[in-house]
């Protein structure tokens, strides 16, 4: 009998004329037409007062465009303010709950006679209860004789929860919620601040190395044009040309490179602002060979700070103090709960005759006396969840301190290769030099020549990669302290710097 049925069901089941799943593992899935989202690139939305100098934008610039675009703070945002509304909803819990109703009906039947009519309605004329919980009672009204009567009955109740052991926990918990999310938005946009502040700093490396090799393209073409006089003159043979053409010819390829990686590089920048990485801007460029300073502070005066100010770790504390506090909900509900409700109604007949008012009043008290173990495991449930929480705050806090302390020596050893990085170049720029004017007296070879370029292409390269290290590991040593501040500003002291220090703007 259910073979007719059982053959029109499709397995999976068809949307839109279409299956609802791949039909095979070895088949694409054509969707339906209802499954497909249209989606576009979104307008970029420039700030007026930062439209007139998009081409020139300073690290400030880009720090407030990415926290105004950035999608993650508006998530935190509204997941903050989510939170926030619990602790209203809390307190309500707590307060009259007001219903206010109404029904209208037509009812009645053809039949004649004093009996009660079937289906015709009993409405009370002044019962009352008890303050221990009775029922309305008092004289009722039937509807006598035959035909049809129209009845309309407004009704209002009022309930109010007076005393249960569950309040000061309830509220507590939406609290902690709350507060838990707030500081989860904090540490959402001190991440934005540090990823728009690394993107930055990536860019301006990747356009300082470009540069370098750059300059490592003019000096190699000068090269060329020398060896090629050095030949036409009959001092040199063919080879000397042949290898500074190859010569030029790879700084002209690592040239093409690096331009490919500043256009990926401003890219990730854009993205970091919240743009799509094809918007048309470009960043101010900064001034050159700033000072580099060592930090002055202690790791261990850095970890205590940190462990006061990551609002990330006082998000898992929040946490911690919301799993406790649901400890006292959870046992509340296997204790006495107070309460107190009323209502009142009248019905109102086409016939004022049949008009009556009906209420109640309550007052009662809720006791469990058994819930078969339930409220007792739920208690130990949660229990052990609020210990499980402040566990995680003792792992979550470790962690920082340990983010704190790599960071710290990370900054420290990008301090050490800046300065080891200027000297670098200083000395390979002395040795170029001296071959280059060897080579051109006709005393010096093209390979040493060549060689003393190659070293000073990477030292150009080392030194300009060394700097913005060193500013991007003070922004990561700022954040895992949890004092970059909200336009990228940090209170990290350096040395001769007793006031606070940032990068370069």
């Amino acid at each position: 009998m259910l073979a007719v049925p059982a053959a029109c069901i499709h397995n999976p089941p068809n949307v839109d004329g279409k299956p609802s799943a791949p039909t095979s593992p070895s088949t694409f899935w054509q969707p339906p037409r209802s499954a497909i989202t249209r989606d576009s690139i979104p307008r970029v939305d420039i700030p007026a007062d930062v439209a007139q100098r998009v081409a020139h934008l300073t690290l400030p610039d880009v720090v407030d465009i990415a926290l105004t675009n950035n999608p993650q703070t508006r998530q935190s945002y509204a997941q903050a303010r989510a939170a926030g509304a619990t602790i209203g909803a809390a307190y309500g819990h707590y307060l009259p709950q007001v219903t206010l109703s109404g029904t209208a009906a037509r009812e009645g039947s053809s039949s004649s006679g004093s009996a009660p009519l079937t289906g015709g309605t009993s409405t009370g004329t002044g019962g009352s209860t008890g303050s221990t919980g009775g029922s309305s009672g008092g004289t009722g009204t039937v509807i006598k004789g035959g035909g049809y009567h129209s009845l309309f009955e407004p009704s209002a109740s009022v309930s109010w929860l007076l005393f249960d052991f569950e309040e000061s926990s309830s509220i507590e918990v939406a609290r902690q919620t709350a507060f838990s999310a707030s500081f989860t938005h904090n540490s959402t946009i001190q991440g934005v601040v540090l990823a728009v502040e690394q993107a930055y700093f990536s860019y301006n490396s990747a356009k300082a190395v470009r540069d370098g090799d750059l300059q490592s393209v003019r000096e190699d073409s000068t090269n060329l044009a020398a060896a090629q006089a050095r030949h036409d003159a009959g001092v040199a043979t063919i080879s000397d040309v042949l290898i500074a053409k190859t010569t030029l010819s790879q700084a002209e390829l690592t040239y093409e490179t690096d331009e490919g990686t500043v256009q990926t590089t401003r890219g990730g920048l854009a993205v970091a602002m919240g743009f799509p990485a094809t918007v048309p801007y470009d960043i101010a460029p900064e001034p050159p060979n700033v000072p580099v300073q060592g930090i002055t502070e202690s790791v261990d005066s850095l970890v205590e700070m940190a462990v006061q100010s990551r609002p990330d770790l006082a998000s898992f504390r929040a946490q911690a103090r919301e799993a406790a506090a649901n400890v006292g909900v959870v046992k509340g509900q296997g204790l006495p709960s107070l309460f107190a409700s009323g209502s009142a109604s009248r019905a109102i007949f086409d016939t004022p005759s049949l008009d009556g008012n009906s209420y109640s009043a309550q007052v009662g008290v809720s006791i469990p006396l058994f819930q078969g173990f339930t409220n007792a495991y739920n208690v130990l449930q949660a229990r052990e969840l609020a210990n499980a929480s402040a566990a995680n705050v003792e792992f979550q806090r470790d962690a920082v301190v340990y983010q704190v302390f790599t960071s710290y020596y990370n900054l420290k050893t990008a301090t050490s290769r800046v300065r080891s990085a200027d000297d670098l170049l200083s000395s390979a720029q002395e040795s170029h030099d001296v071959e280059i004017g060897k080579y051109k007296q006709g005393v010096g070879s093209i390979l040493d020549l060549l060689t003393a370029e190659a070293a000073l292409a990477s030292a150009r390269s080392q030194q300009a990669s060394a700097r913005w290290t060193w500013y991007s590991s003070l922004a990561q040593l700022s954040h895992d302290v949890g004092i970059l501040g909200l336009h990228g500003e940090t209170r990290i002291h350096l040395a001769g710097d007793s006031t606070t220090t940032q990068p370069s703007r």
